[in-house]
């Protein structure tokens, strides 16, 4: 199921609306309430995502950003922290490597 996510999430979601892709969303995380296996589910997805921030592969960030919300509610702030914070190190980086190049 993780790698039907990161499919959605690398192409699947492309061309949709906001509306659309919240309600795409919406259907994995009620799968994903389902799943008796959920931390094999948190770890694959986990995996996906980083390899989609480091290769830049992902469609679209808010799309990312709505998907881990969802998560949050479900699995907590506590069981998310470690994906978020994967954000904001790329965020980070980004913003270093433009402070790099400019000086």
């Amino acid at each position: 199921m993780a790698n039907y996510t990161d499919r959605e999430l690398r192409q699947g979601i492309q061309g949709l609306n906001n509306q659309e892709v919240d309600q795409k969303l919406s259907a994995i995380v009620r799968l994903f309430c389902c799943l008796h296996g959920r931390d094999v589910y948190v770890k694959s997805y986990q995996l996906y995502l980083s390899s989609r921030l480091l290769n830049k592969t992902m469609i679209s960030q808010e799309a990312e950003e709505l998907m881990l919300s969802k998560l949050k509610m479900e699995l907590g702030i506590n069981a998310v922290h470690k994906m978020t914070q994967m954000f904001r190190d790329m965020q980070l980086s980004k913003e270093m490597h433009v402070d790099f190049t400019r000086n």
